[in-house]
Formats: structure tokens, sequence, C-alpha cells
């Protein structure tokens, strides 16, 4: 397929330091755009060796397994098929993610290097469906001059363009753009279905059962006033899907995708969507309402309930698990939160109660009384959102920004070019703020599609920020009191039992349930400090929550008071970014019961397992570039996990 290339000329004159230009309107637009050479000569003069980094591992076979096997995957991925990600600059493509996702280092437009530390397992490619059609179009002999002006637009990135076709994208009902499909759509919907089968086929290209899975999926992605997102990711079980991606251009709501979905996808065909940014969608993702304001009927929450098994609560624009304040008294809710919390009501721009994951799951558990059934009973998992066609790329040492030129490289993301200080209040800012994303991660028998689908399907799922903690988590109510080191601890948590993800239903009156957790460190990140049960439950009609420390790290022991373990003294050298090497355990594990059990109410239970601190991404790239951490971001962070919630109904 043929591709335009970026146009990298401009009056650029270039000091020592890089600072100095020529200062016209035309020379700042292709500054904002990313000049090659200029971002180039900042690569180079970045001292990579400063940062330590661990040798590439490769992938480590598996067999199958009844107690199930870890795989670790990212299913939200674009690449240069996504409008937005083509005209931030970025031109690598599907090909191009695969191999990064198996392991191959890949080298942006910039200069940067990027390489997994171990390979994914899985993967989905979740380019954006407006877009699909748009580069097979533009790459017609046949353009009429307003197509061909409108293709040449995107050869050079533009925030200004991205900015103005978000804003058009705003319209009710959403329109293709007419200056490439005029009034009769008909050859941009026939392009489009070229580029959903070049999809399709490559996944069926670089899927091998047993060793890698790739599924085919895009984003279905209409647009909100404040640079707000009400989108879902759509994930195809295998081969067979249907002829086209449905877009916000056909379902004006999420509503009218998952019915669209049911009506096509039939037979062996089988899907499932995941929403993501819950906290950007200014309110909308857990309030009961449509994108239009339509209130949900009870046949919608159906709808919902039976396509929806997932919710991707972290990713490069932050944290949607929980905000401090907003129904929730845990500081670790403060986690990379992106967007501001709002102090009173929901208006756009801000995060309120129903933006955040936490408060679905209560708002599920009400409508459970109210309907008869849960409709919000999702699991979590954790992915990236890389516009760089980086999937998985989540570890804090090796993030090169998500977003090409315009987040790359280091220079560029702390704001110390002329680029970024020119912007830095419309951009920078939120730069900064951005993370390398996290990471899925599934406990499947193989990793083939039917596996890992399934897996997601019964939420025996968890999300991590980018670590790879290993987690178990189970709830019974008779487990032997010596369970966790027995050697056949899977198989009887398993009998007697149910995993992350499940429904644990009452056995009796007066049994308080008991539960396992089992978390093991990540090899190449910091030791683990401790584990978190978090629980909301139904309470006189009402929604209530408690976040309390179930097990410290170093000996120590929650304090029964806060319910919280004392600070086990972890440090790091920000110079360096060396961490602690006596503080902290590789492997934490407890069986635990409930002291507030009441048999009569209905409850949900999860657990967050958190690292020592380590240095942030920001940090690392202080390093690179000689200078000291930005102030306005935090310097270090704690990694972390979450698992799915196991639910309890009386």
């Amino acid at each position: 397929m043929k591709r335009r290339t970026i146009i990298t000329g401009c009056a650029v004159i270039l000091a020592c330091a890089g600072l100095a230009v020529v200062a016209t309107s035309k020379v700042r637009t292709a500054l904002l755009g990313g000049n090659l050479e200029a971002l180039q000569k900042a690569t180079a003069r970045q001292n990579e060796n400063a940062i330590p980094k661990p040798a590439p591992r490769g992938r480590e076979p598996t067999q199958f397994n009844e107690q199930r096997n870890l795989y670790f995957g990212d299913t939200h991925v674009h690449t240069a098929l996504s409008f937005d990600a083509y005209l931030f600059g970025g031109r690598l493509g599907l090909k191009d993610a695969y191999r990064f996702a198996s392991g191959e280092a890949v080298t942006l437009r910039t200069g940067e290097v990027a390489q997994l530390s171990r390979p994914l397992d899985f993967v989905v490619m979740t380019d954006h469906a407006e877009s699909f059609g748009l580069f097979v179009t533009c790459a017609r002999k046949d353009l009429s001059p307003v197509q061909e002006q409108f293709c040449r637009s995107f050869d050079t990135p533009s925030r200004e363009l991205f900015m103005k076709l978000r804003i058009d994208a705003l319209k009710r009902p959403a329109q293709r753009p007419r200056e490439l499909c005029g009034e009769d759509p008909t050859s941009c919907l026939e392009d489009a279905a070229v580029t959903w089968n070049e999809i399709r086929e490559t996944a069926e290209e670089f899927n091998r059962p047993g060793q890698f899975t790739a599924f085919a999926g895009y984003e279905y992605s209409p647009v909100l006033p404040m640079q707000g997102k009400i989108h879902r990711n759509v994930i195809f079980r295998n081969a067979t899907a249907p002829d086209r991606a449905v877009t916000a251009f056909e379902a004006a709501t999420v509503l009218d995708l998952w019915t669209a979905l049911e009506a096509e996808c039939t037979e062996d065909c089988e899907f499932l969507t995941i929403p993501h940014n819950m906290n950007k969608t200014w309110g909308i993702a857990y309030s009961g309402r449509t994108i239009d304001g339509d209130a949900y009927e009870d046949k919608d929450w159906a709808l919902r309930g039976r396509n929806e098994p997932l919710a991707e609560i972290f990713q490069i624009k932050g944290n949607s698990e929980c905000g401090y304040g907003l129904g929730a008294s845990d500081e670790e809710c403060n986690f990379e939160l992106i967007a501001p919390l709002c102090e009173g009501e929901q208006v756009p721009g801000c995060s309120g109660r129903t933006s955040f994951a936490r408060e679905g799951l209560k708002i599920g558990m009400d409508l459970e009384q109210r309907l008869g059934f849960n409709p919000l009973r999702f699991g979590f998992i954790g992915s990236t959102d890389t516009h760089n066609s980086t999937p998985g790329d989540a570890e804090e040492y090796d993030y090169r920004g998500s977003s090409a030129v315009f987040e790359s490289p280091a220079t560029s993301r702390l704001g110390t070019t002329l680029v970024s200080k020119l912007f830095k209040e419309k951009s920078n800012a939120t730069i900064l703020r951005k993370t390398p994303g996290g990471l899925a991660a599934v406990w499947a028998r193989e990793n083939t599609r039917d596996e890992v689908f399934e897996a997601m399907e019964r939420r025996e799922a968890y999300a991590t920020s980018g670590t790879r903690i290993r987690l178990r988590f189970f709830a019974g109510w008779n487990f032997d009191e010596d369970i966790l080191g027995s050697t056949e601890f899977l198989a009887k948590a398993y009998t007697g039992g149910v995993p992350m993800g499940s429904v644990l239903t009452e056995q009796g009156a007066g049994n308080e349930p008991e539960f396992l957790v089992w978390a093991l460190q990540d090899d190449l990140a910091a030791p683990l400090q401790k584990i978190q049960m978090v629980k909301a439950w139904m309470e006189d009609g009402e929604a209530r929550e408690q976040v309390t420390d179930i097990a410290c790290s170093d000996g120590l022991v929650p304090d029964p008071a806060s319910g919280r373990c004392p600070d086990n003294g972890a440090a790091v050298d920000l110079p360096t970014c060396n961490i602690s090497a006596d503080r902290g355990a590789s492997e934490l594990s407890i069986r635990w019961a409930d002291p507030g059990f009441n048999a009569s109410q209905a409850a949900i239970y999860y657990v967050r397992v958190l690292e020592n601190p380590g240095c942030r991404w920001s940090s690392y790239d202080a390093i690179r570039l000689g200078i000291a951490p930005p102030e306005d971001v935090p310097a270090t962070i704690q990694e972390r996990a979450w698992s799915s919630p196991i639910w309890y109904t009386p």
C-alpha cells in the first residue's frame, strides 16, 4: 500500500544547544510538527548509557496447563493506520508493531530506539476504525483537487489539523469527511473494507497458536468536548469476523455498536468490547446515559452486560480505577491522574464519580437489586494505547512518548526544546502527566485465541501499570489452613473456590468467605511492598467501600487502628534511579477472612499489589539529559497490579 512521506524541510537555524530558530509562523508550524533533523540531533545528545537496561529476553515456552499459565499482552495499540498516529508523524505499520511485540527493536523517526525487555504473549492492534480507508483513498491516482489537498494535509505532522479534525468529529451525527468522501460515501466504505481486511489478514499472518496470539480488532472512537472520549476496543475471538468495522459514522452510540455487532457477528463469530479512559468520559462511563444523554433502558443494560466483561483501568492517559475524594478515601487513588477531579457537579473537562471503575462496580450492585442482574460485572486489564506501534512498551525507563514526533525525544517530553517551551501550556503539561501505560494479564490454559479470549470473557484477568507482577486471587469457604504452602495449592484453590473474575455464592448462614492472595515480584522491577484488599458492599440500599492493607513486606504488620502497613523505608536515589536493595519482598501471600463480612450484604472484593517506589519515566529522561527531574510531576512511582474483582452474591 502506498504511503506518503513526511515533509522534513523547514527554515530552522540550529545553534549548538538547538534553541535558535527563525521565528516565523511557518517555522513555528514546522517545528510543532517536528523537524526531523533537529529532533534527531536532540536524540543523539541523549545519554542512553546513563540508563541501565536489562538484556532483552526471549519468549518462555509454555505447555497446556489445567491450572492456567500467565500471559501478558496489550489490547490497545495504534499503528500508522490510525489517522492521528500518522498525523503525529508515526510511520511504523502493523507488521512493525507485531515484530516489536515479539521482541524486535524499532527506531522512531526521531532516532529513539525502543525494545521490550520480554516479548508479549498476545496483542490486539486497535487502530481507529473511523480512519479506515483513508490511506487507501489517498493512494488513488484519480483524486479531485479537494481530495488531493485533504490527503496532502496529512503529510506534515500538525496538532492544529488534529484538533480541527477532532472538532469536526464533535458534530452529531458523526459524518465521514466530505473533503474525502463527498456526498456519497460508497467509495470510502469500500476503501475502509480494504483496511479492515488488511488488519485481519495481518493478524492471521502473525498468529502462532501456542506461542503468540494475535487477535483482529479495532477501536470505536466517538469524541467528546474538551478532548474527552467514550471509546471501546472491539476484539474478535477468531478469524471469523464481520466484513466491516462498525464505526462512529454508522453507530451513533455504543448501544448502536453492540446492536450492530450482535447482528453481524453470528455463528462462529464472537466478540467482546473493552472501554478505556473512563476518566475522560466526563462521567458518562457509568452514568447510565449515552453520549447523546439518553437514559439506558433495562434492555440496554442487558446488552452491555452481555458484551463488556472487562474495563481498561490503566493506560498512557492515566488511572481509571478511582479518584481520591470521589467516593474513594484511599490515597492510592491519586496514582497517575491525568484529568482534574470535579470539585462540584460533573462538567466536561473533569473526572467525576461515574468516571471511575470502582464507582461502576458499586453502581452494578445497585442495578442488580433493581434489575435482578448485574450489567456492570466487569474485570480489569491495563494496556498502553500507544500511537507509536510499540505494544507493551510500558517500562518506565524505555518510555519514548506515545505520539511519535510530538513526544520524542526526551527534550520534547520534558519541555526543554524550543518546540515544547513555545507550546508548554497547551501540550507539554499534558505530556508530563502521561504514563507509559499498562499491561493486560490473563490466566489461560494455553496461548491460543480460544483460551486467551475465554480468559478475558470469564474475567480471569488483571491489570498492571506496566510491571509484570504475577498475581493469583481466589475466594472460597473452607480452605485448608496450610493451603498456601501446599504443593496442591492451585488444584485445591480451583476445586474449593473461585478465581478472580468469578461470583461466590452463599454457602450457609454464618460462614465467612476466605480469600487467597499470592503475588510474585517482577524480577526486572522493584520488590513488592504490600497487598491491599478493596471491598465495596451494599448496606441499607447504599454502596460503601473500605481499603485495607492485608500483607506487608519486611516482617511488618498492618496497624490495627489505620489498617495500613508501616513505611518499610524503601527509597530511590534520583541521580541514578537506584532503589533500596534490602527492602521489600520477592513474594507475598496471605489467607485472609473479612472481619466485617455480612452474609446478607452483596459485596465486591479485589486486590491491589504495590511495589516499592522506583523512578518515574520523567526522572529517567532527566538522567538522559543531565538535568534535575521536573518539579510539576512526581519523581517516583509505585508500580502496581489490580486483580479483577470477586463478587459475593447472597
